[in-house]
């Protein structure tokens, strides 16, 4: 377990609203990979059965309290909390004096004469009430009947409830439903999907080789998908407060290291002091650098100056000008001139660059704009042929969840995407739709093109006239 200081470690580092890998159960990040639906819907065909008693059994983590959170949402049912009383005056297993009972949580299903309960946790009874339940709660002449009790818990609630009912009702069936693990290309999907909703932008933040030590150290348990996965973060993206300097870095390095590293500075310092002091060193003054100059001048020879110095007059024949190829020799200078003391000042030659015209460039034709895909609504879908056909990827009761949907599973690489706002089951409902395709043939073959994970939900062709009198169905309202 972390210390909740530490829960939001790499938060700011990725820029995410919350916590993607809470250890709560988190409703928003419902994860609906294909055998976990399929759990979903044979607990709302077991509650809704013939049968008294079902078991949802699975290891801690298993995402046990997630299956009964969706199934709650997701059912016509209404559900209420409350707590189950152990009443113990007609038995012999009564509390001592001093003790109290709270009773256990559990969800009632309203106005039903005879009520259905879910309990979670149901492996934290005790052996004494656990088979108070069966033995006042299940039998047909109790006082006390439940319709059907729904149990979820661990592994050792299966045993005990196997071991009771053999003695309390031999005739009894038990349901039990248990839960199932992520593959390996679940955990990864699982792992890209949480950060994308907590508004990750990018690639995966797990590699290929963190993916499979999660999966395998998780035993592919969405619970401690989520734990190995947070702790992965916090080391690879460690929270810096803005306090932290060099004395608390230094403070955390072993002593060697710091003794090196205040060797390596008092390095620095000498050598800048050096340097400022070669740099302040003083500068001759003008005063007395013209005299230097003189007293340089009085150990040469002296020189004889002539008021009008002789030039020769003539001028020299002007270089015949050749093209770039040459480029050595025009940059040779002209012979000497034969005389020994003056020398012919030639005029500065003038270099001809012959210019090279380019290929004339063949004007390229306008490229067209990429058509950009885009996420349509009800107005978009009444303008489609009604004899067409699309592809229903899932449905959903939160929007925001149904957008981030879209993003995670780049859905827009290759078609526009359509989503409309309708009820199911009392609630509101928001069908994602995936193209628009001429005949169902198309619409069966662009499948295909989604990506694997999106293929495992089985996406189911529609026609658009379908949708289209739902959509108007719902504008009346």
């Amino acid at each position: 377990m972390f210390q909740t200081n530490q829960d939001q470690n790499y938060r700011p580092a990725l820029s995410l609203k919350q916590n993607p890998f809470a250890l709560e159960p988190d409703a928003k990040f419902y994860y609906p990979f294909e055998s976990f639906e399929q759990r979903l819907q044979v607990l709302n065909h077991l509650v809704q059965g013939m049968d008294l008693l079902v078991l949802v059994i699975g290891e801690s983590g298993s995402g046990k309290t997630t299956l009964l959170h969706r199934y709650l949402v997701t059912t016509d049912v209404q559900w209420k909390a409350g707590r189950i009383q152990i009443d113990r005056t007609s038995t012999s297993d009564k509390l001592s004096p001093g003790q109290k009972s709270d009773g256990y949580p559990a969800f009632v299903q309203q106005d039903v004469k005879d009520p259905i309960v879910i309990v979670d946790e149901a492996h934290k009874f005790s052996a004494r009430d656990l088979s108070f339940l069966l033995q006042e709660a299940l039998v047909p002449e109790s006082s006390h009947k439940i319709k059907r009790l729904v149990l979820f818990g661990e592994p050792s609630l299966s045993t005990h409830i196997t071991t009771l009912s053999e003695s309390t009702a031999r005739d009894m069936v038990i349901n039990k439903i248990t839960m199932p693990t992520l593959t390996k290309v679940e955990v990864d999907s699982y792992l890209q999907y949480r950060p994308a909703l907590a508004g990750h932008t990018g690639e995966s933040l797990f590699k290929p080789s963190v993916v499979k030590m999660i999966h395998k150290k998780s035993a592919g348990l969405p619970g401690r998908i989520n734990e190995r996965a947070d702790r992965w973060l916090k080391k690879k993206y460690p929270h810096k407060s803005q306090s932290e300097g060099i004395f608390t870095l230094l403070r955390n390095l072993p002593l060697k290291t710091v003794g090196w590293v205040v060797a390596g500075i008092a390095v620095v310092v000498l050598g800048l002091f050096v340097f400022n002091q070669m740099d302040s060193t003083p500068r001759t003054s003008p005063q007395k650098k013209k005299a230097s100059m003189y007293v340089f001048r009085a150990k040469i020879p002296a020189v004889t100056d002539s008021d009008t110095p002789e030039f020769d007059n003539r001028v020299a024949t002007k270089a015949k000008e050749t093209p770039p190829p040459a480029a050595a020799e025009t940059n040779k200078q002209p012979p000497a001139a034969k005389q020994p003391t003056t020398i012919a000042k030639m005029p500065p030659q003038r270099i001809i660059q012959t210019q090279v015209k380019p290929p004339p460039i063949k004007p390229l034709s306008p490229k067209k704009d990429a058509v950009k895909n885009t996420i349509y609504r009800e107005s978009w879908l009444l303008d489609q042929n009604s004899s067409f056909y699309t592809l229903q990827v899932l449905g959903v009761r939160n929007e925001e969840w149904l957008l981030n949907f879209i993003k995670a599973n780049k859905l827009l690489q290759k078609q526009n995407v359509a989503y409309y706002k309708t009820v199911y089951k009392g609630q509101k409902w928001y069908p994602l739709l995936y193209g628009v395709y001429p005949t169902k043939s198309d619409a069966a073959d662009a499948v295909k093109e989604l990506p694997d994970k999106v293929q495992k939900s089985i996406p189911w062709i529609r026609k658009i006239i379908a949708i289209q009198k739902e959509v108007e169905a719902e504008a009346k309202r």
